[in-house]
């Protein structure tokens, strides 16, 4: 899962990507227009945002220009104005949860978890194929891509990954009892496999380190 914080305490940015970074890939940006252009890079699963850029508030702008990438984005506001008419003015500007500083770390966390798990994505699109993460189906057209069963785990082990890169290592352990036994030669034909049924743009090979879907 992605997320992106948006905050100008940079030293809290640091803190937050090292501790969230653990869990989920994590992007952080200290001014508006850069978190606006990571917003336009990627689609995120939440977005925690300050209310204060510098003095000035600009929540409401930053909501709404999250919303209109990815109305499934969930917001999270994370902000030192934490009177209720704040929040109140928060959740009116389209923010999903609310959070006042200082926070524990526990609480931002399970504030995150439960945010990502009431914005589920129902389906994704990469090059024209339509994927259900939900009930793990694929789809193009209308017509129903049938994967073998090796193929069907390669891809939603991937998928379940993006955007990172995972090594031919981790495919392998992740997809056979006993990988020792298995050459990383199997992956790469695996992956081709898969490229023939769905698109060779929708698996990169990202020399050196591996495989990603990027998403």
């Amino acid at each position: 899962m992605r997320i992106l914080i948006a905050d100008d305490e940079k030293e809290l940015l640091a803190l937050l990507q090292l501790s969230l970074g653990k869990d989920w890939v994590v992007d952080t940006a200290s001014e508006v227009d850069e978190a606006k252009g990571y917003i336009d890079a990627f689609n995120y699963a939440v977005v925690i945002l300050d209310r204060t850029f510098h003095g000035v508030d600009r929540v409401k702008e930053l909501i709404e220009y999250t919303k209109m990438k990815n109305s499934q984005t969930a917001v999270l506001v994370v902000s030192a104005l934490g009177e209720v008419d704040d929040k109140v003015e928060g959740f009116g500007y389209g923010a999903d949860d609310y959070l006042e500083k200082p926070f524990d770390i526990k609480e931002l966390r399970a504030r995150i978890s439960a945010l990502s798990r009431r914005f589920v994505v129902h389906h994704v699109e990469i090059e024209g194929i339509v994927i259900d993460p939900t009930h793990q189906s694929l789809s193009k057209e209308g017509e129903a891509i049938i994967l073998s069963k090796s193929e069907h785990e390669l891809f939603f082990y991937l998928l379940s990954k993006a955007p990172q890169i995972v090594s031919r290592e981790e495919i392998l352990d992740a997809l056979y009892d006993n990988p020792q036994n298995i050459t990383s030669n199997a992956v790469d034909e695996l992956v081709a496999r898969l490229r023939k049924k769905l698109d060779p743009k929708v698996i990169k090979t990202v020399k050196t380190r591996g495989f990603v879907i990027e998403i």
